[in-house]
């Protein structure tokens, strides 16, 4: 004896998780088709009335959907944003880290050029300094001799 095999919107229970919401909507369609249905068969009043309540029920349907469908674009709004704030950290991390490779490597070849580092450079600036302001002062002590 086989088993019989249960369509998603038919057998015992409800559907579980993003199939409710299609779960109901087709109850309610099989429910307004039933509903037409009688309503065409009995007075065209029954089914005027039904018509606008149908309508006042449609309007409420539409901001209900209006409301999920937002909810559920700004909470994807907002893990892209998320996502895009890791990636750019992770980026900006990584070009830090590729800035400092690259002075480390340029500083070592520099080195073993023999060019002078920056603090040696001040230091011999200083002492230049130092010696102009030396020779300047000995230059005033030293008698001045005449020509001619």
């Amino acid at each position: 004896m086989a088993a019989k095999k249960k369509g998603k919107l038919g057998g015992a229970g409800q559907p579980k998780g993003d199939m409710n919401l299609l779960y109901s909507a087709h109850q309610i369609w099989l429910a307004g088709l039933g509903a037409m249905s009688r309503a065409q068969a009995g007075a065209p009043k029954v089914f005027d009335e039904l018509m606008r309540e149908g309508s006042k029920l449609q309007g409420g349907a539409l901001d209900a959907a209006q409301k999920v469908v937002m909810q559920a674009f700004q909470g994807a709004q907002k893990s892209v944003n998320q996502r895009v704030d890791t990636v750019k950290e992770q980026a900006s991390e990584t070009w830090d880290n590729l800035e400092k490779i690259f002075q480390t490597r340029v500083q070592r070849a520099m080195h073993q050029l023999g060019m002078p580092t920056a603090e040696e450079i001040t230091a011999l600036s200083r002492r230049v300094h130092e010696l102009a302001a030396s020779v300047e002062k000995l230059a005033r002590k030293a008698p001045k001799h005449k020509s001619g």
